[in-house]
């Protein structure tokens, strides 16, 4: 509550247990981390706008409004940082852009979340990651869309996606929690619907007149060079098992299409609006209804390393699975 309420500040801290993809057995415990950040006022300006229009993310959402949520916080403070040191759960394995905290659904109900975008590690992964992926997996003709922008835009609306849809449900009459009915798939879950909302609340923006027309194509695109980036930490994960269920259901609609001659794969810009509608409103409805079997249905059938997406991964063994920060301290 208190870490909600800090205005004004230049040091963005983070201590405490929060994310739980560690646990694969319930997801229910949470491991310690920290963030030490500073904040970068400009760039925290400029996405300001964003936040005043959760409440019309939420009215969006492809799903009857007796499901959606409107009892969470209305707070949804955003800013950018440059991250200086991490530790903890935030220091293993795979290296955060950002994080929308805290997760507790009481602070939401109360207050809402605050997002925070690291910087410089999107820069980071930006050039030693997600340009050289694209240049290798995107057909030639839509690498002009791949941008810096269209990154760090899209992690800005996934990390806001967490913020909306359901959050306490009931199922059978009892008050629960999505988190509680879904388990171990709740994590991964939970992350595909962040990626889906993160483009879904892009067209948003662009409707509202917030974001350009012509940046449309610039997050399609780019989302879809990033998910072979997210799939290579490996679809067990919840980040990269998220991916791998929208890459395979965007694939099999026609929403991408993968040339065989070439290795290639490219968006279907007259398609992926409506296919990824359907699949939002497939993983919302889950939670929703707090429907683990048809989670585990969900995860059987799409989150798994489809034929074409194996081709691909495996033309990507020359770079970098991720980055590894290293922050020096000036003496």
């Amino acid at each position: 509550m208190a870490w909600m309420d800090l205005k004004d500040h230049t040091i963005e801290v983070v201590i405490g247990p929060y994310e739980v993809y560690e646990d694969a057995l319930f997801n229910y415990k949470a491991a310690f981390e920290c963030f030490l950040t500073l904040v970068d006022p400009e760039e925290t300006q400029k996405l300001k706008q964003f936040a005043s229009y959760l409440n019309d993310m939420e009215k969006n959402l492809p799903i009857p409004d007796e499901y959606k949520n409107f009892e969470r916080g209305s707070e949804s403070p955003i800013m950018v940082v440059q991250e200086v040191f991490g530790a903890g759960d935030t220091k293993a394995g795979v290296q955060t852009l950002a994080f929308n905290l805290p997760n507790d659904e009481r602070v939401r109900k109360a207050k809402g979340s605050k997002k925070v975008m690291l910087k410089n590690l999107h820069e980071a992964k930006y050039e030693k990651l997600l340009k050289p992926i694209a240049e290798i997996v995107l057909d030639k003709e839509q690498l002009k869309y791949v941008t810096f922008d269209g990154f760090f835009t899209h992690t800005l609306m996934h990390e806001m996606s967490h913020g909306i849809g359901p959050g306490f449900i009931k199922v059978d009459g009892r008050e629960t929690e999505v988190k509680k009915e879904l388990k171990e798939t709740y994590s991964k879950i939970e992350e595909c619907k962040a990626d889906i909302l993160g483009m879904f609340n892009n067209m948003c923006m662009i409707k509202n007149g917030v974001l350009p027309k012509e940046f449309e194509n610039e997050m399609w695109v780019t989302f879809l060079a990033g998910t072979f980036r997210s799939v290579r930490f490996g679809i067990s994960e919840a980040h990269g098992g998220g991916n791998a269920i929208i890459y395979n259901y965007l694939l099999e609609n026609g929403a991408y299409e993968f040339n065989k001659e070439t290795q290639k794969v490219k968006v279907n810009f007259d398609k992926i609006y409506s296919i990824l509608t359907d699949l939002a409103n497939k993983v919302l409805m889950i939670q929703a209804k707090g429907d683990y079997q048809g989670s585990l249905d969900l995860i059987a059938k799409y989150g798994i390393e489809s034929e074409t997406m194996k081709i691909l991964v495996d033309k990507l063994s020359s770079l970098p699975v991720d980055i590894k920060p290293e922050f020096e301290i000036e003496k």
